[in-house]
């Protein structure tokens, strides 16, 4: 998004809210896919899958987790860096 905001997208498509586990122990995200055994009935061709699976991520320490999302199949975490000021880049005057 900018310097100081990132989103990070992943299609879920197939899957439910309440599959759906995203936390930050440690500084790492994680997000967790629990595949639902709803499923009924028999198929010719199945070309969404429903495996569980878990990801994560290794956060930086000034990274922290802002908003998580979840709309048609698309979920969206968005991270925000805080730099403090004073490591921030900064131009200085030349005398």
């Amino acid at each position: 998004l900018d310097d100081e905001k990132q989103q990070l997208q992943l299609a879920l498509a197939g899957f439910r809210r309440e599959d759906i586990e995203v936390s930050v122990e440690r500084k790492v995200l994680n997000i967790k896919v629990q595949a639902s055994d709803t499923e009924v009935g028999e198929y010719i061709y199945k070309g969404v899958s429903s495996r569980t699976f878990s990801r994560n991520w290794q956060l930086s320490d000034d990274t922290i987790v802002e908003d998580v999302t979840f709309n048609n199949g698309l979920l969206c975490v968005t991270l925000t860096r805080e730099v403090p000021e004073e490591h921030k880049r900064k131009v200085l005057p030349i005398s």
